[in-house]
Order: C-alpha cells, then sequence, then structure tokens
C-alpha cells in the first residue's frame, strides 16, 4: 500500500484526471516529506492541481483541507491521539 489517504492512485484525487500524475507529500517540508512516505501520507495529484497556478503548493485552503484529511487518517489508521501525532509532525492541522 502506497497511501493510506486513497484507494485508487491511478487518477488525479483532486479532480480524477489520469494523465501527467506526481506523488504530493501531504506533510512536506524536512522532516516531514521523509515521514510523509514512513506514514504513507501521499495523494496522487496531476500536475496542474499539483504545482501549477492553483495547485496545493499555491493554494492554501487546498493545503490545509489535505493537512487536515492526513491528519485524521492517520489518528484513525495508526490509533494516535492528537498529541501523539503532534510529536511525530510537530504540528497539530485540526
Amino acid at each position: 500500500m502506497r497511501s493510506i489517504l486513497e484507494k485508487n492512485q491511478n487518477h488525479c484525487f483532486i479532480c480524477g484526471s489520469c494523465s501527467n500524475l506526481e506523488i504530493h507529500h501531504v506533510l512536506f517540508g524536512n522532516p516531514n516529506r521523509k515521514l510523509s512516505s514512513k506514514y504513507k501520507l501521499t495523494v496522487t495529484l496531476c500536475r496542474e492541481c499539483h504545482t501549477g497556478p492553483q495547485g496545493v503548493h499555491f493554494n492554501k485552503a487546498l493545503m490545509d483541507q489535505l493537512h487536515k484529511l492526513a491528519q485524521c487518517k492517520a489518528m484513525e489508521f495508526y490509533g494516535w491521539s492528537e498529541d501523539e501525532f503532534r510529536e511525530i509532525f510537530g504540528k497539530n492541522y485540526l
């Protein structure tokens, strides 16, 4: 399993496109990029939704939604509390 956030990784998590797909580490930046990989907190995005002008890297509202989703799913999947999540990732997104 590559991600706990999505089942079908053959299309963009946001728009559904099947072309120019890239992996987005939802909790990025050092060292969180490695932790996102370790805990499978990634989503598949098309290039436009990833790094385009309205993509997640330039759209704070969209980024915040993905951060919240990642935290909720990680807490559910791994059985963590908010405090345990914060200990690992250094921030609470909820």
